[in-house]
């Protein structure tokens, strides 16, 4: 079974192309058995964490969190740490997948420099208080994602939409992070990726959509979806030259193994 560990349903739901029931039933029947809904700010954890609770059954688990890109005040701070509070403390804390998608994002630069260290700080103190996986998102900000990842040292945390080179991935890997490689992963251009892939052991990989972005290359320009994830297994099988079946197998145990160490705290 495939596992998306990282895909936005609400911005696909945006478009209007396709209904919540449509996007389920062709996660099904891709044979998607569990994907991640991922927060962006307090509005969106909200609206992922009654997401999730509908669709449970089906394999649904979501996060809380602030993307750098977010405004993260310290009202949407403290808004976010209440909303977390009263999950974990009710009985659909097992659907908390973790805190995120937090991090640094200096491509697009939507907020200043010290609010988004601000903001990955706080959110990776919440990940450590109540025991959960911190979902990183880096972008141009390498260097300073993982300088704040060693001084806030979280103990279990997945580098998502890997975007480093090989050196970068042995330094992610070394503070103990997974690494989740996404559509861009089959890009013709994506070089550094590509070695990273190769380099990366097995029991540390995930894979992802980030749907509705980073479509894989044989979809490359439509908009993406939690089933599509099949083609970035394929190419991932390809690039390390080892049967499907073994990286299938390799990431549900990564996966579960990660919802082992949260489901410790519920």
């Amino acid at each position: 079974m495939y596992i998306d560990s990282h895909a936005h349903f609400d911005m696909v739901l945006e478009e209007g192309s396709i209904t919540e029931d449509e996007m389920i039933k062709n996660m099904r029947a891709s044979g998607v058995s569990h994907a991640v809904q991922m927060a962006t700010d307090v509005e969106s954890s909200a609206w992922s964490y009654a997401f999730a609770q509908s669709h449970a059954d089906d394999g649904i688990l979501f996060t809380v969190g602030i993307h750098p890109s977010s405004n993260a005040g310290s009202g949407e701070l403290r808004s976010l740490h209440d909303f977390l509070e009263e999950v974990m403390a009710g009985g659909d804390a097992a659907l908390v997948f973790g805190i995120g998608e937090c991090g640094l994002d200096y491509y697009r630069m939507r907020q200043d420099a010290q609010m988004q260290a601000s903001s990955f700080r706080f959110q990776i103190e919440c990940a450590n208080r109540f025991g959960l996986p911190v979902i990183v998102h880096s972008r141009d900000a390498m260097d300073d994602t993982l300088r704040i990842v060693r001084e806030m040292r979280p103990a279990i945390g997945i580098m998502h939409c890997f975007p480093g080179d090989r050196e970068a991935a042995r330094k992610a890997l070394d503070l103990g992070f997974y690494l989740s490689f996404a559509g861009n992963l089959t890009y013709k251009n994506a070089a550094p990726l590509h070695e990273s892939a190769r380099y990366a052991p097995l029991d540390r990989l995930l894979l992802e959509t980030d749907a509705p972005f980073l479509a894989p290359a044989p979809l490359r320009g439509k908009r993406n979806r939690p089933e599509y994830v099949l083609h970035t297994y394929r190419h991932m099988a390809e690039l390390r030259s080892e049967p499907l079946e073994k990286i299938l197998d390799a990431v549900y145990g990564n996966f579960m193994e990660i919802r082992k160490h949260a489901l410790k705290k519920v």
